[in-house]
């Protein structure tokens, strides 16, 4: 297959930690341009293409590619509609958008230009999630509270900030990735919020068809934690550092079955670089296996959203 054009609009903190060094390492990323602002020098980058200071400007002057958009989350559709007009194929950091509305309607608009659209939720194609997981599994708890420095725009309510935004996909993506379900009944209750109201840690209450639930708690007020464990009939299984395992350290998954305990390592990766790997695979077969994940996804977030505010 042909290798392609990135264009990462945006140069986040995340983006420089992880997008970057797994589009380096990816066969099919041929070139790596970079549209910023305000992001600094990446010369040390191996496959650095043009600069751009206009995100705009980029998009026009480049031929239909793949764009990576890692910019505040209120700017997301504004950059993700005009890169599907352009004709590129398009990935955005999470949350993808503010609104289940937006998102219906930029997969919509995905669909109808034959372009690819997926929401960067690279945890989940990490190996630790591996289709035997969650066998026999019907209660998931997960914690997840990676502190955010009130100066940080995701305590900004005009920049998309909020916790339901920034740690919501990870809710919301959960019983999909363990189960393929999307939840029918959510609980939630708000913890700590900003002066204005804006919610910075909440608890949450799922439940799925067949009886399973996940329970959790979000946010990015205490100290940090991330952590899941998976529970059903006679077996418990201990998942560390589940929704950002470093690439270059295994995964030691602690398992008991019927009251004989385990460990089984699971080897390291990078996540980035398979959601990346994958998203080249759909470009190239014009697949569309992006559009429910980030529909189902927007869905499950938009109920955690209503249901906090009942």
């Amino acid at each position: 297959m042909p290798a392609v054009r990135l264009l990462l609009v945006g140069l986040s903190r995340f983006a420089r930690r992880r997008v970057l060094p797994a589009a380096s390492a990816l066969e099919g990323i041929e070139i790596v341009d970079v549209a910023s602002a305000h992001g600094g020098a990446v010369d040390n980058l191996p496959k650095l293409g043009r600069r751009h200071t206009d995100w705009r400007a980029a998009l026009e002057g480049t031929e239909p590619a793949l764009v990576y958009v890692s910019t505040v989350n209120s700017t997301h559709a504004e950059v993700v509609r005009h890169a599907l007009r352009r004709g590129h194929h398009v990935v955005v950091d999470k949350p993808a958008f503010l609104t289940l509305d937006t998102a219906e309607e930029l997969v919509a608009l995905a669909r109808s230009q034959s372009r690819v659209l997926a929401e960067a939720t690279n945890y989940a194609f990490h190996p630790v999630f591996s289709p035997d997981l969650a066998k026999d599994i019907t209660q998931a708890v997960a914690v997840f509270t990676p502190p955010v420095p009130p100066e940080d725009f995701r305590h900004d309510r005009s920049s998309g900030g909020g916790a339901f935004l920034d740690t919501g996909p990870y809710f919301a993506s959960l019983g999909r990735v363990l189960w393929g379900l999307e939840p029918d009944d959510v609980h939630v209750i708000v913890g700590d919020r900003t002066a204005d109201g804006l919610e910075l840690a909440y608890s949450v209450l799922a439940g799925y068809p067949g009886g399973r639930t996940v329970v959790g708690q979000f946010g990015f007020t205490t100290h940090y934690r991330n952590a899941l464990q998976l529970l059903g009939p006679g077996v418990a299984i201990d998942v560390p550092r589940p929704f950002s395992a470093p690439p270059d350290l295994a995964v030691d998954l602690r398992i008991e079955v019927d009251g004989q305990r385990r460990t089984r390592s699971v080897r390291p990766a990078d996540s980035m670089e398979l959601f990346l790997a994958a998203v080249l695979d759909a470009v190239h077969a014009g697949s569309r296996e992006f559009d429910a994940a980030l529909l189902s996804d927007a869905r499950t977030r938009d109920r955690a959203v209503r249901a906090a505010e009942r």
